[in-house]
This record gives C-alpha cells, structure tokens and sequence, in this order.
C-alpha cells in the first residue's frame, strides 16, 4: 500500500511560509522508507516506557505524524520494527522521534517516515511509567503540541500552528 502523499520540499515551505513556521534545530535521521511526510501532531512525551506509544499507533492516524519526546534518563529506544509497522498499518504518515529507535534494518523497508536521533538497541522499561499523550514540549527550540503540524524531509524539520498551503 503506498499512500498518496502531496509533494513538497521543506526548503520551499519555508520560502513560501517564513512568518507562519518554526523552523527545528535539532537534526534528526532518516530511517522509514518515506523521506518526506507530513500532518497534523499528536504527541507522546516518555521516560522509560513507551506504552503510551504504542496505544497511540493503534488510533487511525490518517494525515497525522506521531512527535515523539523521549525524557528519561536511560538511553533506549522508543520505536522499533511493530510499533512502525503497527503505524503503517493505521496510516500515520509518520513518526518522529526526539530519541532513539531500533530494529532499523526491518523500518527502512515499512512504507512510513520515520526520523530520530539514532539508533539504540536497547528496549524500553515497561516498569516506569506510561508516558503522557497530547503534552506540549520543545524539540530544541520549537514548540509541538498537538493539533500542529510538522513538515519533515530530508533538507529538515518545521512545526506550523496551521496546515500550510504548497
């Protein structure tokens, strides 16, 4: 199934939209096997567990990207190879991880955007809390919340308040 995605550069948005965007600072990778994806945030703030995450990729996620910030103190990885195909399968357009993920090799052949940090083989801590879905947070110096919308292709990332127009 390949999903019909509008096209669209990141660099071109913030030619066109300069005054409506916050353009992020923090650089992420390329891991999915879709480069560019766009949609409204919904988020997913964890520590140690990403329970939370994997409620959320089992809600209809159509023209919707999953933001996700991991705040532990542990390294671990938020996202691995069910969590993206669980996503596909749902139809988030993608998943964006201010963290770590793993199962890469199986990902970058899942028909889904999925950017972060790095990988991290190591699996999350069940015992530690669930994570708080829809809070707002920064990435860098970006704010996300849900209900925004994040643009994502390989030039970077921006967060609109509104859906942008290309």
């Amino acid at each position: 199934m390949i999903k019909d995605i509008k096209t669209f550069s990141v660099p071109d948005l913030c030619d066109l939209h300069e005054n409506k965007i916050n353009i992020g600072d923090i650089f992420l990778r390329s891991f999915g096997g879709c480069k560019n994806f766009y949609g409204q945030i919904r988020t997913a703030e964890c520590s140690h567990s990403n329970a939370i995450v994997k409620e959320l990729v089992q809600e209809d996620g159509a023209n919707k990207v999953l933001v996700i910030k991991h705040t532990g103190t542990d390294l671990c990885s938020m996202v691995g190879d069910q969590i993206a195909a669980m996503a596909y399968k749902n139809n988030w357009s993608g998943i964006f991880v201010d963290g770590y993920i793993r199962d890469v090799e199986i990902i970058q052949d899942i028909e889904i955007g999925v950017y972060a940090k790095n990988a991290y083989p190591k699996k999350t801590d069940k015992s530690i809390g669930i994570g708080i879905k829809d809070s707002r947070f920064k990435i860098g110096t970006v704010d996300v919340s849900s209900g925004s919308w994040i643009y994502v292709d390989t030039n970077g990332w921006l967060v609109s308040k509104e859906e942008l127009e290309f």
